[in-house]
């Protein structure tokens, strides 16, 4: 196997082939399907946002049964005993009661106010449904990120695991060479701080590993102790069509598929509706109506003697002057102030988006770009690693040679894996950005 085929091998290798002292025996595997499951199903922002999904639903349905009257069922008694005035002024003592039941119908009804309220509640909550579907792709995407962090550090931590078989290996080779008078015993220390720097560093990468894995486990709602492992810890570049589509392509699709310029519109809309409200709603009329129908008795002696059924009804039109009414210029001046406000906070997203779209872009095709020059590094740096072990084994190299042949295989490896896996996730932010 030449050189690159090597090297790429050891950065593709699966975690099968990786079980070893750094594996942990209790690791709990999870893939990009499951992530993207459960981020959208079980984070906490999600489930804020659907509960204020569902406040805006019941705001909009309590503006609806505004338009409804209201019934209102009770028993009233009323007992005076004393003095009293009689309505020619004449002051005299009297002792009397009375007894009502029955049902009131009351409807106060502001016609405009109604149906703009109506109106504004309803582009309100669906809004917050937009809102909603905005922080699940939100969720999402923090998701995706995280897993690919937690993919990479596994791979990492397998680079590490290599790094310091090779470095024993090696170290056991300079001791047998000191032991034999081959080398110098400066040899052997600089063989044995090689390998202490790379278990120290195979020690760091087992503990990103971990703090990776309880960052995904956050985001996911899973416990939280470290447990979680790719599935298939392999590393293999992600083609996805949408980086081959020219910029202009990709903006159309965002600024027609991002909740947050939908969520945007419906406030925008709501606003609009608050305005007319405002400006339209006093002209029109306050209905009110009272029905009441039911009993009412009263006498000296007892109000259960005299006790028979009465009506009562009254209808009423009025219209409202001042504040919160006709001529009331303030609150129009604030609702149209707030309509302009959501129309600003659109152009803002919109530009935001825009950003996100093109520098994702940019960056993806950057990243495939240096990913193609880290590949022929990671293939010079192993042909030269494997170059200089063949050397000292025929005693021809120093070990200084060797050691630094190594770090850099190693560092070529660990940049390729990097690069890889930020490719990898640029690629999702650009479908993240154009709302797939």
């Amino acid at each position: 196997m030449n050189p690159l085929k090597r090297s790429i091998t050891w950065v593709l290798v699966s975690a099968a082939s990786a079980l070893g002292q750094s594996v942990d025996t209790a690791a709990q595997p999870i893939d990009l399907p499951a992530v993207l499951r459960l981020a959208g199903a079980e984070n906490l922002e999600v489930k804020f946002a659907e509960e204020k999904l569902l406040e805006a639903q019941a705001k909009e349905a309590g503006a609806l049964w505004q338009l409804f009257p209201t019934l209102s069922p009770g028993v009233g008694y009323r007992n005076h005993s004393g003095r009293t005035q009689a309505v020619t002024g004449q002051v005299f003592d009297v002792d009397k009661e009375s007894l009502s039941a029955g049902a009131t119908i009351q409807l106060q009804l502001e016609f405009g106010e109604a149906v703009y309220r109506r109106l504004a509640a309803k582009q309100t909550a669906l809004a917050a449904g937009h809102g909603v579907e905005a922080q699940r792709h939100r969720t999402i995407q923090q998701a995706v990120q995280a897993y690919f962090d937690l993919l990479r550090a596994q791979l990492a931590l397998q680079l590490h695991d290599e790094s310091v078989r090779i470095a024993r290996d090696y170290h056991a080779q300079v001791v047998q060479g000191v032991a034999a008078g081959l080398a110098p015993k400066a040899d052997e220390l600089r063989a044995s701080a090689q390998l202490n720097r790379s278990e120290v560093r195979q020690r760091q990468a087992a503990e990103a590993l971990s703090r990776e894995s309880t960052r995904l486990a956050a985001l996911l709602r899973l416990r939280i102790d470290g447990s979680l492992r790719p599935a298939a810890a392999t590393a293999a570049l992600l083609a996805f069509p949408e980086k081959e589509l020219p910029v202009q392509d990709l903006l159309q699709q965002a600024w027609l598929k991002r909740a947050e310029l939908a969520e945007n519109e419906a406030l925008v809309a709501a606003a609009a509706q608050e305005a007319d409200g405002a400006r339209y709603g006093p002209l029109f009329p306050t209905l009110g109506a009272q029905y009441f129908a039911g009993g009412l008795g009263g006498s000296p002696a007892s109000a259960r003697q005299d006790y028979a059924s009465t009506t009562e009804t009254s209808v009423t039109l009025s219209w409202r002057i001042g504040a919160g009414g006709l001529f009331d210029r303030s609150r129009q001046a604030a609702t149209e102030a707030r309509e302009r406000q959501m129309r600003l906070r659109g152009a803002s997203i919109r530009e935001a988006i825009t950003r996100e779209v093109v520098d994702a872009r940019t960056e993806v095709h950057s990243l495939l770009g240096q990913l193609e020059l880290l590949r022929q590094q990671v293939g010079s740096t192993e042909a030269a690693l494997q170059f200089a072990l063949r050397r000292k084994e025929f005693s021809v190299g120093v070990v200084l040679e060797a050691i630094q042949a190594q770090q850099d295989a190693l560092q070529a490896k660990f940049e390729y894996l990097q690069t890889l896996t930020e490719a990898n996730k640029a690629q999702y932010r650009l479908r993240h950005a154009i709302g797939d």
